[in-house]
């Protein structure tokens, strides 16, 4: 795809929501085609950005609901006080929006989802590794969401089966990516995001007005240290693969600071309500906690409870599936006679088993899902930026993101972005100690400080030591990966080549 084609120099307008239906209504169909997730398809028209409201809504609806309150409950378990809790997670989601906004502004920029954009600067071999990581990674939290659903399910109601109905809805929950980016949005910010919000608030207000001294104190317990907690904090707000939502965004790095602000704000009250209510409730079992909550802040209307909890577990997993349906897009949705809902109908399949592996056979499943993909993805995240912004402004090196080349097209490999990936990624697992039991000894978690930001700081600052060393030993092109339509002409003078800069933007 040639964005030239269809990239103006205009955005999509800031509409009012009535218009912008009418505008997701023309797109719809689009987005089940394509979604702009191939290579024949792979850019973000400018003139299809949306709104910054639309992203606000999106974005709370991810940091919201029961999965959050389970947050709570494992600071609570961990031994931290209610001040400490919010001291923690205030400052691990600032991490996050530190990485967040160098990642969303990377997607505005190019238009691309986080996988396409990996062929284009990691060449064939490693857009396969980074893929892999997208495809797995989030499937975990596919697997833990399913299951926190369920177990809500059997505390409200006692339906057991906890086993078949988590591997079942872990399947049936991929039902809105089969509408794309459109799909999971729509479903989001008109039926889940105005419930939660009320809720919390009403939730929290009641709490610390009506037992405000039960609430002080420090729990026991001491199975979550400083930095673990930090890091766990940084699992839940992370997902990776903020250039698959922010390509839909306006190219302005500050742009969606604002958004990312508004949903800290919830994502910090709903860790307190799981805190307050696992306090209150007096017991460290999660069904009981929530059990409790319906009491407490629903008046015991278990079926609103069981509306609010499906509604946002549906929700949070959407945006989980699209991450990995990208992933598959980026490997397979090429084909000539390939759609989208066959990709969605594999991961799905992949959601199953990985809500058997995470919450049946690993211990702590949920915490290696997140120090696993706040580790991996990130890292390759901020290789390409680094690559992208940096690389012209140290080296005079330009790899221009103007479209996503072919497989054909795509170097072989960026060996140092895939070996300073591979480092990164081995330092963090290390560092969080998740290598599985017997294969490499880690220190204690507590002791290796902010893992995810170090990972990160040490993928990107080894990928420029790398590319410097290949640098003064002769030409890069090669070595760095360069799509063969950028082998064949001069490397760049230096300007960044990204869709945002050909439309004049």
């Amino acid at each position: 795809m040639d964005p030239r084609a269809d990239v103006r120099t205009t955005h999509h307008p800031d509409t009012a929501p009535g218009e912008d239906l009418a505008y997701e209504r023309e797109v719809l169909d689009e987005s089940i085609r394509h979604d702009y997730s191939t290579s024949d398809t792979g850019i973000v028209p400018l003139t299809r950005r949306r709104p910054m409201w639309h992203f606000m809504g999106l974005w709370t609806t991810f940091v919201a609901g029961f999965s959050y309150m389970f947050l709570g409950f494992e600071l609570h378990d961990g031994g931290h006080s209610l001040a400490a809790t919010v001291w923690i997670v205030a400052f691990g989601y600032a991490l996050y929006i530190g990485y967040a906004m160098v990642g969303s502004y990377l997607g505005a920029r190019t238009g691309q989802t986080h996988a396409l954009l990996t062929r284009s600067i990691f060449g064939l071999v490693g857009s396969w590794i980074v893929s892999a990581f997208i495809l797995i990674a989030p499937l975990g939290w596919v697997a833990f969401q399913a299951n926190l659903l369920v177990t809500l399910w059997d505390g409200f109601y006692g339906w057991g089966h906890i086993f078949t109905l988590t591997l079942l809805f872990a399947g049936v929950m991929i039902l809105n990516n089969l509408l794309g980016f459109t799909g999971i949005s729509v479903f989001a910010r008109y039926l889940v995001t105005p419930i939660l919000i009320v809720w919390c608030i009403y939730m929290v207000v009641k709490a610390a007005i009506d037992a405000h001294g039960q609430l002080g104190g420090t729990p026991p317990g001491g199975g979550l240290p400083f930095w673990v907690a930090v890091t766990a904090v940084i699992g839940f707000a992370m997902w990776g693969n903020e250039p698959d939502f922010w390509r839909f965004g306006k190219p302005r790095f500050l742009w969606p600071l604002p958004t990312y602000l508004f949903a800290g704000v919830w994502f910090v009250l709903f860790t307190m309500a799981g805190w307050m209510m696992e306090q209150l409730a007096k017991t460290t079992d999660p069904a009981a906690a929530f059990r409790y909550t319906v009491h407490y802040a629903l008046f015991g209307a278990f079926w609103l409870a069981w509306i609010i909890a499906t509604i946002s577990q549906f929700a949070i997993n959407d945006g989980n599936y699209y991450e990995s349906v990208n992933a598959g897009q980026n490997l397979i949705g090429g084909w000539r006679r390939w759609r989208r809902p066959l990709t969605c109908l594999i991961v799905a399949g992949g959601g199953v088993i990985a809500a058997d592996l995470v919450n049946f056979h690993f211990l702590n499943g949920w915490f290696k899902v997140a120090t696993f993909l706040a580790i991996t993805v990130p890292s390759a995240t901020v290789i390409m930026a680094v690559d992208h912004f940096l690389l012209p402004r140290l080296f005079r090196i330009s790899r221009p993101l103007t479209r996503v080349p072919a497989w054909e097209e795509t170097g072989l490999i960026n060996l140092p972005a895939v070996v300073a990936l591979l480092a990164a990624v081995f330092f963090g697992v290390t560092g969080t100690a998740n290598w599985p039991h017997g294969w490499i000894y880690a220190a204690p978690q507590n002791s290796w400080g902010p893992v995810p930001l170090e990972s990160w700081l040490i993928a990107g600052g080894l990928y420029v030591a790398l590319v410097a060393a290949v640098r003064a030993a002769g030409p890069v092109r090669d070595a760095l990966g360069f799509p063969r339509h950028v082998r064949d002409e001069e490397i760049g003078s230096g300007a960044i080549a990204d869709v945002a800069t050909l439309a004049g933007t």
